[in-house]
């Protein structure tokens, strides 16, 4: 069996602060480094570097619902875990993996508050990859790898309309990757 390559980037936890992640281009603050896949064994890019503003949002809307949707397979990853390998799977499908393990859902009202740093950006086509969830109830899409389907790694509410349009990647669930 051949061995996976691994992910060039490093994680938000191996940078010092968050200062480290940006560059200026054009008077915004934008990621410095080519964006990927925060799992380890994916080689998946997201986004190159300069092509997404630094901007701050609700935590709350990057939040998995309490009841998933029927039939639903997803491959998550919380602010805790992404130096690990693994990744919890949400499932009702019942010819799933009897070692799935059943990620609990994150209460949506617990940070409502709580701000969190996004890479945004206002075309879907700037992403070099990605994957989208079904669309909630309330509007609200996942961005997912679109490789592995690791996600949420962030979000895009579909109600905004244009000039407000955006597509949000949390900055501490996806990877790093200097091209120098």
């Amino acid at each position: 069996m051949a061995a996976t390559a691994r992910n060039p980037g490093k994680s938000y936890s191996d940078f010092q602060q968050e200062q480290d992640l940006i560059t200026l281009h054009a008077e915004q603050q934008v990621n410095a480094f080519d964006v990927y896949c925060p799992q380890e064994s994916c080689r998946c890019k997201l986004l190159l570097a300069s092509a997404a503003t630094l901007v701050q949002r609700e935590k709350s809307k990057l939040a998995l619902p309490k009841l998933p949707l029927a039939g639903a397979t997803v491959s998550t990853i919380g602010d805790n875990n992404l130096n690990s390998e693994k990744s919890h799977t949400t499932s009702h499908d019942t010819t799933e993996s009897k070692d799935a393990v059943t990620a609990t859902a994150t209460d949506a009202n617990a940070d409502s508050e709580e701000l969190q740093s996004f890479w945004r950006v206002t075309d879907m086509m700037a992403f070099e990859n990605i994957g989208f969830s079904k669309m909630l109830p309330s509007g609200i899409q996942f961005l997912s790898c679109a490789d592995c389907d690791t996600g949420p790694l962030g979000y895009h509410d579909s109600k905004a309309t244009q000039p407000n349009k955006e597509y949000l990647l949390a900055i501490n669930r996806v990877r790093y990757h200097d091209r120098s």
